[in-house]
Formats: structure tokens, sequence, C-alpha cells
């Protein structure tokens, strides 16, 4: 359960770090303070462990897609493919957070990432971080179940703005 939560704050801190446009992030230089405190609101947050099981979850699927390409995939190359994203995913959580910390101390506040730290690190912050994994698991099945009136809302939004006439809209998924 506690890895759900990791996951979800995980891949939003991915998110947050991919999405980084050079205007977006090309901030005035960072107050070492503020860098302090988001290094301290990463540690507050478990941000490696959170990191760390993101990608771990994120192996069956790249193994399943690797089996799917090559059907014939030895068990002796699934491990090797397992250890080899293992190790490239713990290199690259250090990385991914180094690079993260400035981005959270530029685009906060010193206040605002002080209230952070202090939030998270108060009884409500933690109930949040241990709570989360219970709260993912309730929404994915209603999003689930929303998703084939988001898909007919999003082809008539389409349909409504070009001409669907002359090419297929995304097909709503099966149920």
């Amino acid at each position: 359960m506690l890895s759900l939560r990791r996951a979800a704050a995980g891949l939003a801190a991915a998110s947050a770090v991919l999405a980084c446009t050079p205007a977006v992030c090309a901030d005035a230089p960072v107050n070492p303070h503020s860098v302090e405190l988001a290094r301290k609101l990463f540690a507050e947050m478990h941000m490696d462990t959170l990191m760390a099981d993101t990608m771990r979850q994120m192996g069956p699927a790249v193994l399943a897609q690797a089996r799917q390409r090559n059907p014939g995939l030895s068990t002796q190359d699934a491990q090797a493919i397992q250890d080899a994203m293992a190790d490239s995913m713990a290199s690259m959580i250090r990385t991914v957070n180094e690079r993260a910390i400035p981005l959270y101390a530029s685009t906060f506040s010193e206040k605002e990432l002080q209230d952070l730290v202090n939030f998270y690190d108060s009884p409500s912050g933690q109930a949040m971080l241990s709570k989360m994994p219970v709260l993912m698991a309730k929404m994915g099945p209603m999003v689930t179940d929303l998703m084939p009136e988001m898909m007919a809302d999003m082809t008539r939004r389409i349909c409504a703005k070009t001409d669907c006439s002359r090419r297929a809209a995304p097909a709503a998924p099966k149920s």
C-alpha cells in the first residue's frame, strides 16, 4: 500500500521534472536556503524511496513489452533485463532528485517550502503520505468507470472543432 502513495507522488515529481521547458526552467539564480529547504522537503517526503517505488512499478510493464516484442525471451534474458533496469533506475533516481531540488527551490518561495516541510513533518502530512495508497486504490475504479464517458465527451469536443467525417476520432476504450 505504501508503494502506491509513493508511486503517485513520484510520478508527479518525475512528470514535473520532465515537463520543465527551458522557458519555465530559466529562473533567476536559486537561493541556497531554498535549496536546503527543498532538500529537507525531499527528505520529509521520502522522495528517494518514492521515486524508487515508482520506477520499480514500471519494471513489469517494461518487461511485458520486451516479452511482447520477443516472445521467445529466455528466463535468463528476462532476468538480465530486470537487473539492467534496476541498476539504471537506481542511478537515475539520484540524478532526477538532484535536478528536481533546484526546480523546487526556484518554483516555490522560501515560505512555501518551509510550509511544505512543516506540513509533511506534521502528523497530518504523514497521515496524507500513509493514506494516499488507500485513496488512490479507491480512485482507480472510479476513473476507469468514467473513462468511456470522458472519451465520448472528448470525441464530441474534437468533432465540434474539427471535421471528423474526414478522419477517425479517438476511439473509446472497450469496457
